[in-house]
């Protein structure tokens, strides 16, 4: 019973890393308590649609289905507004006017089945005819009758989507309470604006909305909005609901799937360490000096009046060069730095339990993203969580970089004490160690970031040798609950990628080896056909023996050659290989980058030794040396350009400086 406890425990925790971080709330459909605007469209009663929405057809297709309709009565009950409806959608302001001076009613009736005057408008981006139907309606008939079909949108919903600035401030002119109301999902207006990357629409609602509607009903809006802003880099917004209410960041809504602290744990782009910078950019990120903007700076305000030619030239250079992108990115990791710093210090004083079901989840969560600013900075203020992260499997945090291939999570080891040979002698509920899993494959979405399946099979070797290098001498010998050591896990798993590995490097070498013997051909007669001719009475010596070109031709087709026969040796030496797994770690990396090398220089020696002889014979043809340099040069580029990509990344996972960090020093 207690095994079958275990193996039901591990299958909960492997489905709760199966459950996407991202997905953060519940549909949650907005109630009747929107006032008395809950009336829905009465129909004829032999039109009346069911209550299914999938059973509905919109009226104007109704209209379609058969000829024979066409001589009964009008079935359509909004064909009346289809002349309104035009006139919304060609924004024709006098034929809006001209019709609701008509039929003053239709101003906030459905004029089809999915909209009003005013959400067609809006969704329309009529700024124009909105003014004129606000001038007409009250605050009241903004907020749309309910119908029992129709999809529920408010007018500020709609343009939260689009974010359209001029349509937004008139509508929260005449009615602020659209700020609080819900639209589709039981969203307001700031949060969809959040959900669309309305950036400037986003802050210009959230400053206007009233902090009582965020933390209204256990701050479910709050939450949400946290989330949202969180995942889509909204930091001033996440920093400000955080001075708010700080218990947002670490408390779980009951309709909301997740927590903001695990989204934090779960985006490493946020900070320095998930994001990689070029030479050029580093050198800028140290350089700019930045100052985190407030919520009134960021919010909507009116056109630059300093928009001078000389400002416009400043942001076109900043943007050109690239250090705009680069503030933009430093004013970034310094929120998430603030932000995550007072989350790690809420998170002390909470207790036991409540910890468990937040914080921990979030520190699996960083580990399977590779976050590690996150991680370091939440075990540097509460030491503790390095060891409360036992999960139901009994999986350490390190046991989890194993599992889920996150070499700078692992390189965190290294800055730990003689508390690291505790963490690596844990087990889980399989009983396998830390180098039993570092025995099974890497997640498909870790090897797909390396090229080719040697490498591939490299980068496998270099894990399970790095993990044994630092694991306890026991754990080479220890068996799991099947009976198996860690070397026959890594042999059984790995077996058909050494066989994919094998028939890379085979086919690569014959068709390597086939174009070197073609040079060695070539070179080799090529040597014994003097250009220029020979004297016959000199003992066939060559005419051109004291010229410079055809020294240059001797001495690189010798080179061609030499360097043609020596790489077809070491592509045999590849063919001929036993290809066991050590064979891929360096032996056969370093025969392949070998080989590669040496055909480029057999290349561009047989290359420059035909241009030579090429001059030789043309002497006094000073016409013909650019058109065959250039020539000559494309050939010796393309290979560089099909082949060098391969050559760095063997020769960098060969002899770089590998992919764990052995010097970090992290924790205080």
């Amino acid at each position: 019973m207690a095994m079958s406890s275990k193996y039901l425990d591990a299958a909960a925790l492997k489905e709760t890393f199966r459950r996407s971080p991202f997905k953060f709330a519940n549909t949650k459909v907005p109630q009747g308590g929107l006032g008395d605007s809950f009336t829905p469209i009465k129909e004829d009663p032999e039109d009346e649609a069911p209550n299914d929405r999938l059973n509905i057809q919109t009226p104007f297709i109704e209209s379609a289905l058969s000829a024979s309709r066409l001589h009964e009565k009008n079935t359509n009950v909004y064909y009346d507004y289809v002349e309104l409806s035009q006139g919304i959608s060609q924004g024709r302001v006098e034929v809006v006017k001209d019709f609701l001076n008509r039929r003053p009613d239709a101003v906030d009736e459905w004029i089809n089945f999915y909209e009003t005057p005013l959400l067609k408008a809006c969704a329309c981006g009529k700024p124009e005819i909105v003014k004129e139907l606000l001038r007409r309606m009250t605050p009241e008939q903004m907020i749309p009758k309910m119908s029992q079909n129709a999809s529920y949108h408010t007018p500020l919903t709609v343009v939260a989507v689009s974010g359209n600035m001029e349509i937004a401030d008139v509508l929260i002119t005449k009615n602020p309470k659209l700020l609080e109301i819900p639209g589709n999902n039981g969203q307001i207006p700031v949060v969809v604006a959040v959900e669309n990357t309305q950036m400037e629409m986003a802050r210009y609602l959230y400053i206007r909305t009233p902090i009582q509607v965020l933390l209204d009903e256990d701050g479910y809006h709050g939450s949400l909005l946290f989330l949202n802003a969180i995942f889509y880099n909204m930091l001033d917004i996440a920093l400000d609901l955080f001075s708010l209410s700080k218990r947002l960041a670490v408390t779980k809504h009951s309709q909301i799937e997740s927590v903001p602290i695990i989204v934090l744990a779960s985006k490493p782009d946020l900070f320095p360490g998930g994001c990689y910078l070029g030479p050029l950019e580093r050198f800028i990120y140290s350089w700019l000096e930045v100052k985190l903007p407030t919520l009134p700076e960021a919010s909507r305000s009116d056109k630059d009046q300093h928009n001078t030619l000389m400002r416009k030239l400043l942001k076109l250079i900043t943007k050109w060069t690239g250090i705009d992108e680069v503030y933009r990115m430093k004013v970034m990791h310094l929120q998430a730095e603030k932000l995550l710093l007072g989350i790690s210090k809420e998170t002390l004083a909470m207790g036991l339990k409540d910890r468990s079901d937040t914080v921990d989840e979030a520190l699996l969560f960083a580990v399977r993203y590779g976050n590690v600013d996150f991680l370091v900075e939440m075990i540097k203020n509460n030491s503790e969580l390095l060891w409360s992260t036992r999960t139901s499997s009994s999986s350490t945090l390190f046991l989890l970089a194993v599992e889920f291939r996150q070499e700078k999570v692992f390189s965190l080891l290294y800055g730990l004490d003689d508390r690291k040979h505790l963490l690596l002698a844990d087990k889980d509920c399989y009983g396998n160690g830390v180098l039993h899993l570092a025995g099974y494959p890497s997640p498909p979405s870790k090897l797909s970031n390396v090229v080719g399946a040697t490498l591939q099979m490299q980068r496998e070797l270099q894990w399970y040798k790095e993990v044994e290098r630092n694991a306890p001498e026991i754990e080479k010998e220890r068996v799991n609950t099947e009976e198996q050591t860690p070397s026959e896990i890594f042999t059984k798993e790995h077996e058909s990628l050494r066989k994919d590995a094998e028939k890379w490097m085979k086919d690569t070498a014959m068709s390597c080896s086939l174009v070197a013997a073609l040079i060695v051909t070539v070179t080799f007669a090529a040597v014994f056909t003097v250009p220029g001719g020979t004297d016959d009475s000199a003992k066939g010596r060559p005419f051109h023996l004291r010229d410079r070109q055809f020294v240059t031709f001797v001495v690189s087709d010798l080179i061609s050659c030499f360097a043609s026969c020596t790489s077809v040796l070491i592509f045999l030496g590849i063919l001929t290989a036993r290809y066991s797994f050590e064979d891929f770690l360096v032996s056969l990396p370093t025969k392949m980058i070998a080989g590669l090398s040496i055909l480029f220089v057999s290349i561009a020696a047989m290359l420059i030794a035909f241009s030579s002889a090429l001059f030789t014979m043309f002497e006094d043809e000073k016409w013909i040396v650019p058109p065959t340099i250039l020539l000559a040069c494309f050939p010796a580029l393309l290979f560089v350009l099909l082949q060098y990509p391969l050559l760095k990344e063997m020769i960098f996972s060969t002899y770089g400086k590998g992919i764990f960090d052995r010097n970090m020093k992290c924790w205080s």
